[in-house]
């Protein structure tokens, strides 16, 4: 016998349509030493690649002379 529903059905979770993923595949060294600074800095780890990344992206465009 099937229970009874006392919930009502959530929806799905949908994503920021502002944000878009990005996969990276790092080698074994390169993801400790990520872990171990981010740790450090009390981030986590995709929220230190992502400021860095961005803070590098942004130095390089000016650099270029590339407007974002």
């Amino acid at each position: 016998m099937a229970r009874k529903k006392t919930e009502k059905d959530m929806p799905a979770v949908e994503a920021d349509p502002k944000v878009r993923p990005v996969r990276l595949d790092l080698s074994p060294e390169v993801h400790r030493l990520l872990r171990l600074v981010a740790a450090d800095r009390d981030v986590s780890m995709a929220s230190y690649a992502r400021d860095q990344l961005e803070k590098h992206l942004r130095e390089e465009a000016k650099r270029r002379g590339i407007k974002a």
